[in-house]
């Protein structure tokens, strides 16, 4: 049986990604958006934007970041499980539990460079848009903070690739993604 905090937990992490995967969604649809108005506004139209592209970027940066967090606790990012699946289950668990470490150690040093990157830039802005140059290091922040919290909740909730010996005797009790 899971203690209660941890069916909380589970719930709190699972609606936290759920937005950033919202995020993702919307994201995707503003760069085909304006990726297209800017092919249709200099090919057809001979008239293109000055921002498109510089846009597109940003948001591609933030859905790219908040993507990896997001993969990190649906675990959906890619793995070789074919050594660790021969080796005995205690020193497989061990393995999942260390890749989760990794990928928290990971996204903290994408978090702690981010805010260098951000304090670099200043008051500067992009030049076609004339937003803040900073945005486009923002998402190093959030993404990898989510990354770390994901990765870190992963490992407190027991929910690791390969699932702990009892909740294989209880599949109700594990969660993934």
């Amino acid at each position: 049986m899971k203690p209660a905090w941890r069916g909380r937990l589970a719930l709190a992490l699972d609606w936290l990604n759920w937005l950033a995967a919202l995020a993702c969604h919307i994201l995707l649809v503003a760069i085909t958006v304006v990726t297209v108005l800017q092919v249709a506004l200099r090919f057809l139209f001979n008239n293109p934007t000055s921002w498109s592209e510089e846009i597109a970027l940003l948001f591609l940066i933030w859905f790219g970041l908040l993507a990896v967090a997001v993969g990190i606790r649906r675990h959906e990012h890619v793995a070789i499980a074919f050594l660790r699946d021969l080796l005995p289950r205690p020193i497989a668990v061990f393995l999942d539990y260390l890749a989760q470490l990794a990928m928290a150690v990971f996204m903290f040093s994408v978090m702690y460079y981010g805010q260098d990157l951000i304090d670099l830039t200043g008051i500067q802005v992009l030049p076609a848009s004339g937003w803040p140059k900073s945005l486009l290091y923002f998402p190093a922040l959030v993404g990898g903070l989510l990354g770390v919290v994901n990765a870190l909740g992963n490992m407190i909730l027991r929910d690791v690739a390969m699932p702990e010996q009892d909740d294989l005797d209880h599949p109700e009790a594990h969660h993934v993604g």
